[in-house]
């Protein structure tokens, strides 16, 4: 991570903007990129975040780049959770 932004911050980001993209009933349909773009922050800050994320079991497929041609992301229970509670 860059000295602007702390790997804590890029995780807390990530789960908050996919939170906030994701409709009532936890589906996504932002990639990403669009979450990229969505926080103002480098695409690569972002990948490190999401795999950060599916293995500490907070995030979840939501689209297969396999199966829809895009790959997106849900969060687990677990993580909505820790948005929800700051």
């Amino acid at each position: 991570m860059s000295d602007s932004i702390n790997e804590t911050e890029a995780l807390r980001r990530v789960m908050k903007a996919i939170y906030n993209l994701s409709d009532e009933d936890n589906y996504n349909v932002y990639d990403a990129d669009d979450i990229s773009e969505y926080l103002g922050l480098e695409k690569l800050y972002v990948d490190q975040a999401i795999g950060t994320l599916y293995i500490a079991g907070c995030l979840s497929e939501c689209m297969r780049a396999e199966d829809d041609g895009i790959e997106t992301f849900v969060l687990t229970d677990k993580a909505i959770d820790m948005v929800e509670l700051g």
